[in-house]
């Protein structure tokens, strides 16, 4: 025979296998488990109305400068019309929760009062869906970087995102190092390799090219710099959520780490204005509904949005190339 919390556990969403036993705790501040910042979208550009494939149009050309004599002129130039498909996928998410399972709980003080009532109001509505719609922005980020659709992580086989398509892609300018991995003794000179690889052209246009990696390895490049270098001191740190930024000394070339890259002991320089994020509406993905299904006495969450990412121009990017 199975007790009541394996039964709850089997058969709906909310998770009492680990609360104790009811008190009457008044108060009403709730902890939730740690989240990061999911901050890419707003620094790359955002195509909206992509339900299911669209364009980047690109325009390329060149033009030969000629002396101008004898009044014999000569048509020298082109000028090319490309362009690089975005798709998206649709994706949701969506669960069901029973109030009934938060009885001789401490969470049975968030119920409404009234037998009836408890179960049509999700406690703390506010609070939980603006958690759940973080939750959502995070795994999105994540399959923006991190999507393989040969992985065995379900979040992430929807589409190929950013890290396998750009270690895949011969285009990209390589900067190659013969250090075998990055460390607090070699952090700032591997950023360096990159900064000095990357297109002078960007610079000359004024692209916003940011060099991005993991957390630890944007620690190390400080740890070096602060060891070794007399400039150290002019380092200002910028902690947002999980990401933390500076401007890479001597150069005027902003580091920032994501959580995506963490650990993988990866970098890269990309100018942001050839990424794209295509979706539907940007805003879906805030827009967490909670709805009351009267058969079953149950709370529906759920949401839906789409997502996709391309880039564009990859001669412009630069990734690290690490000695096997």
């Amino acid at each position: 025979m199975k007790n009541l919390k394996e039964i709850v556990k089997d058969k709906y969403s909310w998770d009492v296998t680990a609360l104790p036993a009811y008190v009457d705790e008044q108060n009403e501040e709730i902890y939730s488990d740690l989240l990061y910042s999911s901050g890419l979208t707003s620094r790359i550009n955002v195509l909206e109305g992509v339900k299911g494939s669209q364009t980047i149009k690109l325009l390329n050309g060149d033009m030969a400068l000629q002396s101008a004599t004898n009044c014999t002129y000569t048509d020298d130039g082109s000028i090319v019309f490309d362009g690089v498909d975005i798709s998206t996928k649709r994706l949701y998410v969506q669960q069901s929760l029973c109030n009934e399972n938060l009885i001789d709980t401490w969470a049975q003080m968030l119920l409404a009062i009234g037998a009836n009532r408890q179960d049509r109001d999700m406690p703390r509505e506010d609070i939980i869906t603006a958690y759940l719609i973080k939750k959502s922005r995070k795994k999105n980020q994540d399959l923006m970087f991190l999507g393989d659709t040969g992985s065995g992580n379900a979040d992430l086989v929807h589409y190929d995102g950013y890290v396998k398509l750009w270690d895949a892609d011969a285009s990209l300018v390589s900067a190659t190092t013969t250090e075998t991995a990055i460390t607090s003794a070699n952090g700032f000179d591997i950023a360096k390799t990159v900064f000095n690889a990357i297109p002078t052209v960007l610079f000359e246009n004024e692209s916003n090219v940011e060099i991005i990696t993991g957390y630890t390895e944007a620690r190390a490049i400080i740890d070096q710099v602060y060891a070794d270098k007399d400039f150290a001191s002019s380092i200002e740190v910028t902690e947002d959520g999980s990401e933390i930024s500076f401007i890479l000394p001597t150069t005027n070339v902003r580091v920032r780490s994501y959580t995506q890259l963490n650990g993988l002991e990866k970098m890269y320089a990309v100018p942001y204005n050839y990424m794209f994020f295509g979706t539907d509406v940007e805003s879906d993905i805030d827009g967490l509904e909670v709805k009351y299904l009267e058969e079953s006495d149950k709370l529906r969450l759920s949401n839906k949005w789409r997502s996709g990412i391309q880039y564009v121009y990859p001669e412009y990017f630069v990734k690290l190339v690490l000695t096997v």
